[in-house]
Order: structure tokens, then C-alpha cells, then sequence
């Protein structure tokens, strides 16, 4: 238990400091993509304070992850907005940012409580994530220096923490309300915030990476 509470509690969320203090440094040289991923862990970061900060007066906070579902969410999509060079892709994922967050508004006022967890549009989210990010890396293909890439470091953060978590999401339910296993349950989201971690650090790496002149990604035709 004190394990679970100083990775979750402390580690995880003190580690988003981390690429966002590089970044930082690297403002002025970082194309959209890079800085849409910047705002996005600032989003992020602002949540699992609120979240902490609800935590600490009593109050439930499942209905802030309703939201930050389609924040988060809108985000990623914006991120691959800007690598992918096609129009048509782009106009697929303009849909996606419009259809999504009916898909979330219609699960929360029809099917699951805003005060529970978001079983359905939860893994949705990270499937849908996890299935652009493989498009991208398909349709790219193999790029000289690929590791020195800032885009490349994103979506190894990506593909090492959404195509997993989908999993542990759709499971949720089982792990947090059906299952008398409490040694499980703890693992399980130990994995969770493990995988968090590792996001962190790729996304730390990518803005290491950003050269101190502006440069377009290399982005899939």
C-alpha cells in the first residue's frame, strides 16, 4: 500500500514536472506538434492536481476524468493533426474530435454515472489513440536518424502507455469493484502509473530533441 502511494500519489505526478521544465527551454524552437504535446501534459497536470485537491476535501473526482477523457483525447488528435501531411487524414480526424466527445456527453447522460468510471469511452479513447499512432508509424515508415526525432520519441511515449492501458481501462471494473484481490488491484495500477511514468520520460527525451532551429517533422504522406 505505501508503494501504491508514493508512485501514485507523488512519483507519477510530480514526473510530469519533468519534460514540461524542458520544454520550457525549448519553447521557441518547437514546431506545433511538440507544443501541442506540451499543453497537453499542462492539461494534464492541472487535472491531477484538481483531482488531489478534491481528493483532499472529500469530494468524489470520477467526474473530472469524464472530462479530461475528451481533453486528453482532443489533444492527441490535434497531435496527429499536425504530423500527418494529408488533407484527407486531417479531415477524418477533424470528425474524430467532433464525434468523440458526443460519444462521451451521450455516455455519461445514458449509459454510465458521471460519478463512475468511464468503462466504455475510457479504453475507446486509448484504441482510438493507439490505432492512429500504428496508422502513422505504417504510413511513415522507416526515416533516416528515426531515433533522433522528436515526433518518434512521442510515439514511442504513446504506444508504450495507451495499447496497455486500453486493457487495464476495459478491466477496470472488474479490478476496482468485482475483484477481491486486493494485491492485484494495487498491481494493476502500479502497471498503470508505471506505464504513466515511462510516457513522461519519452515525451522528456522528444523535447531533448528539438533542434534550436524551427524544423517541420517529418511527417506521413
Amino acid at each position: 500500500m505505501m508503494l501504491k502511494n508514493i508512485l501514485i500519489g507523488i512519483v507519477v505526478p510530480l514526473s510530469i514536472l519533468l519534460p514540461i521544465g524542458v520544454f520550457i527551454f525549448k519553447y521557441k524552437y518547437a514546431d506545433r506538434a511538440m507544443k501541442t504535446i506540451f499543453y497537453y501534459l499542462i492539461a494534464a497536470g492541472l487535472t491531477n492536481l484538481t483531482a488531489i485537491l478534491l481528493i483532499e476535501m472529500g469530494m468524489r473526482n470520477l467526474p473530472l476524468l469524464h472530462v479530461y477523457t475528451v481533453v486528453e483525447t482532443l489533444f492527441f488528435l490535434s497531435y496527429f493533426k499536425s504530423i500527418f501531411n494529408s488533407q484527407k487524414i486531417s479531415r477524418y480526424l477533424h470528425l474524430l474530435m467532433v464525434v468523440f466527445p458526443i460519444i462521451c456527453i451521450i455516455n455519461f447522460l445514458f449509459l454510465q454515472d458521471i460519478f463512475s468510471f468511464n468503462t466504455y469511452t475510457r479504453p475507446l479513447e486509448a484504441l482510438i489513440i493507439t490505432a492512429i499512432c500504428l496508422f502513422y508509424l505504417y504510413r511513415s515508415g522507416f526515416v533516416e536518424d528515426l531515433m533522433k526525432k522528436p515526433v518518434s520519441w512521442v510515439n514511442i511515449g504513446i504506444m508504450a502507455y495507451f495499447p496497455a492501458a486500453s486493457i487495464i481501462f476495459l478491466m477496470s471494473n472488474y479490478f476496482v469493484f468485482k475483484s477481491y484481490n486486493k494485491e492485484l488491484n494495487t498491481l494493476v495500477w502500479n502497471i498503470h502509473s508505471l506505464l504513466v511514468l515511462i510516457m513522461y520520460l519519452s515525451f522528456t527525451k522528444a523535447f531533448t530533441l528539438i533542434p534550436k532551429t524551427k524544423k517541420v517533422n517529418g511527417a506521413a504522406k
